[in-house]
């Protein structure tokens, strides 16, 4: 067994794709560079929409998700299994606040309001960097979250919480459903 952040921690790429997709419920097909990567129609289906396709699971590709990644959680030793949680509370502690203020930026739309935003950013930064490398999966989000918020200090607020975007807010809220994800895995 491995700990958490054990580079011994293997993923293979079909099931990072399908957890991608199970973790985001529909992604844009632009997410992945392989164009072959949703033809299988038993996993995917693949819908056209006027923001272009996107890729959701069908209910194979939700049980093959699932499957696979309780395949991935039981490389992780019980020592990385605490670890993990530690982060989940420390994540959620900050959760609240980073809710109320995103409902605050949403009400007044400035960029006094979306400084708030990168303060907190800053006071989880360390939280968020232990999060990308307690578990493979998780490894994407921390550079994620600093580019979004590297997009809002530059003005550009709809890097605040528009689910358009790899908002700050997009991104949160799939961080914090992946490590759910994962903890019901065990």
């Amino acid at each position: 067994m491995t700990t958490a952040d054990d580079a011994d921690v293997l993923i293979p790429l079909r099931t990072r794709r399908l957890h991608t997709v199970r973790v985001a419920g529909w992604l844009g097909t632009e997410h992945f560079s392989d164009p072959d990567a949703f033809a299988d129609t038993t996993l995917y289906r693949v819908l056209d929409t006027p923001r272009g396709e996107l890729a959701g699971l069908t209910p194979a590709g939700e049980q093959a998700a699932q499957v696979e990644l309780a395949a991935v959680c039981r490389q992780v030793d019980a020592t990385g299994r605490t670890r993990i949680r530690e982060l989940l509370n420390a994540f959620e502690r900050a959760d609240g606040q980073m809710k109320n203020l995103i409902t605050g930026f949403q009400r007044d739309r400035t960029a006094e309001r979306a400084g708030t935003l990168i303060a907190l950013h800053g006071e989880v930064a360390e939280t968020l960097e232990d999060i990308g490398a307690a578990f493979p999966l998780w490894d994407g989000y921390p550079a994620r979250l600093r580019t979004a918020v590297r997009r809002i200090t530059d003005g550009e607020l709809d890097y605040v919480a528009s689910p358009l975007l790899d908002s700050f807010h997009t991104v949160w809220h799939l961080l914090h459903r992946d490590m759910r994800l994962v903890l019901e895995s065990w």
